[in-house]
């Protein structure tokens, strides 16, 4: 079956160079790259919420190298339109790749589940949390917190709800599995096993970094002894870099000579950041710098300039992966992990390379790397040694086309 990829307008930019709005957004390029390379691309479906609108309107586009189709919505509209919709979007792209016969759609959210039309297959990844799973974790109000507000999280509460009940009962849908958290909640809630199958996350570091374009930054890494920094798209609950800073500070104050590096949110919103720069103490703030997120040319830059001084640190309370530690690792980049449970990309990383997620616990995994004697290069050496045999977008390939493999056929025994 030709596969029509289902994204979120927003987190699929012009240019697949630009900074990623989310995790989903590397995800979507590769799955994209993979089923193109395989023949099976009918491109992409990508959605919009416009809530002046009375009924969904579809059009077609290119967007970063693909043809697509549009689908202009609102979550207050009839089903029945917003489902048939999709199925002309779908209609529209098979004709203009010239494929014959139905696609299955793959969905990069849940979200749009309840409007999936019933004569076609789908299979999702579900890259974000469920709330319904969060919840049970952390307290109402954090839950709020982590979600935007007490509504958003409602509002994802309620379609993502109707979402597991739907791939709970239709035999032709399909999850495209990345992470162990995602499997064991849907597994908890009914879905069938049969109807899951895992990727290995695809990572593919730059083999040829361009130079790092920010003077100012490059200079703040080069001259750093030890560097301590972390790069996310989103400063947001989820990343908790509030753990990373009081950490470091608490490095230093044991005498780790090292400096704070901070790389997260829109170049043009600074509150986040100037809130983490507040956290840190005045004699220590020369040791500081936040920027904006970098695009991914920039971020494999920073890896570059980093690799000799720097510890790359994933803090997040919560993340269903990890992509970002992971393409430092996969960089050579020495990394550290919580050693918990609810950050799944933990679970590729060696025990020397996590940390308790606590100020001390990560003070002292610093305290620790900066005083081995092959000092951080060598240790981000081994770690990318470990970890690259598992991980590739070599194997992100194979494991997603055997997956669609199984997952075609399925769907055509099912529609028997």
């Amino acid at each position: 079956m030709a596969g029509i990829l289902v994204v979120n307008e927003r987190y699929f930019p012009e240019n697949e160079l630009d900074a990623a709005h989310v995790g989903a957004t590397s995800f979507s390029r590769f799955a994209l790259r993979c089923l193109r390379n395989a023949g099976l691309s009918a491109g992409v479906i990508l959605y919009k919420r416009e809530e002046e609108l009375t009924e969904p309107r579809v059009a077609l586009a290119h967007r970063s190298g693909f043809r697509c189709a549009t689908l202009l919505f609102h979550f207050d509209m009839d089903a029945a339109a917003v489902s048939r919709a999709v199925a002309e979007a779908a209609a529209l792209l098979c004709s203009e790749h010239g494929f014959s016969g139905q696609a299955m759609l793959y969905y990069q959210t849940d979200a749009l589940l309840g409007f999936h039309p019933q004569e076609l297959a789908c299979c999702v990844t579900h890259h974000g949390p469920f709330v319904h799973d969060f919840v049970g974790m952390f307290s109402a109000r954090e839950t709020a917190r982590a979600f935007g507000d007490a509504a958003k999280a409602l509002h994802l509460f309620k379609h993502q709800e109707l979402g597991v009940n739907r791939v709970r009962s239709n035999g032709r849908m399909f999850v495209l599995q990345h992470s162990q958290l995602q499997r064991e909640y849907l597994v908890s809630r009914g879905v069938d096993e049969r109807r899951i199958r895992a990727v290995r996350p695809p990572i593919a570091p730059s083999t040829a970094p361009e130079p790092l374009r920010d003077d100012r930054l490059g200079s703040f890494v080069e001259e750093a002894e030890l560097l301590v920094f972390t790069a996310v798209a989103r400063l947001d609950y989820f990343k908790n870099v509030e753990l990373l800073i009081s950490g470091c500070v608490q490095a230093r104050k044991r005498g780790v000579p090292l400096r704070i590096l901070v790389a997260g949110d829109s170049p043009d919103d600074a509150a986040a950041r100037e809130a983490l720069r507040a956290r840190v103490p005045r004699e220590h703030g020369a040791e500081f710098l936040a920027v904006g997120k970098l695009s991914k040319t920039q971020l494999y830059a920073l890896f570059n300039l980093a690799r000799p001084n720097g510890i790359f640190v994933c803090s997040s309370r919560y993340e269903t992966l990890g992509i970002t530690p992971l393409e430092a690792a996969l960089s050579g980049v020495c990394t550290l992990m919580p050693d918990t449970d609810k950050v799944e990309a933990r679970r590729f990383f060696p025990v020397a390379h996590r940390f308790l997620p606590s100020s001390d616990g990560l003070a002292d995994a610093i305290e620790f790397m900066h005083a081995e004697p092959s000092g951080v290069r060598q240790l981000g050496k081994e770690l990318r040694k470990s970890i690259a045999a598992e991980i590739s977008e070599e194997n992100f390939a194979r494991d997603t086309l055997s997956a669609w493999t199984h997952f075609s056929r399925v769907a055509r025994q099912a529609s028997r």
